[in-house]
C-alpha cells in the first residue's frame, strides 16, 4: 500500500511539474510517461491546433497505448476538426478532467 501511495505522489509530482513548465512556457526537458499520467489520476490531455486556436481533450484510458510511451503519442491520434488537420497540434497540459 504504502509503494503504490509513493508511486501515485511521485507521478502527482511530475505531472504538476510538467504542467507548470508548459503554462509559464519554459522549456519542457522531458514529457511524462502513459503511466505516469493515469498512476497520477491526470488521464486528459489538453491539446490547442496552432493554427485556429482549437482546444481538444483526448481521455488517455479510452486506447490501448505502451504505458511506457511518452504522452506525445497521442498527438498521431489528433486531427483538429476546425481546420481540418492544417495545423500543428500541441500539448498544453494533463488534466484529472476535460477543459470544457
Amino acid at each position: 500500500m504504502k509503494r503504490a501511495w509513493e508511486a501515485e505522489a511521485d507521478a502527482l509530482a511530475t505531472v504538476r511539474e510538467f504542467n507548470v513548465r508548459i503554462t509559464e512556457k519554459r522549456d519542457v526537458w522531458f514529457w511524462p510517461t502513459i503511466a505516469a499520467a493515469l498512476t497520477a489520476k491526470h488521464a486528459w490531455v489538453t491539446i490547442v491546433c496552432d493554427s485556429c486556436g482549437g482546444l481538444t481533450d483526448l481521455d488517455l484510458r479510452m486506447k490501448p497505448r505502451d504505458p511506457e510511451a511518452s504522452i506525445r503519442v497521442v498527438l498521431r491520434d489528433v486531427r483538429c476538426p476546425r481546420c481540418n488537420g492544417h495545423g500543428r497540434p500541441r500539448i498544453v497540459g494533463l488534466a484529472q478532467s476535460p477543459a470544457r
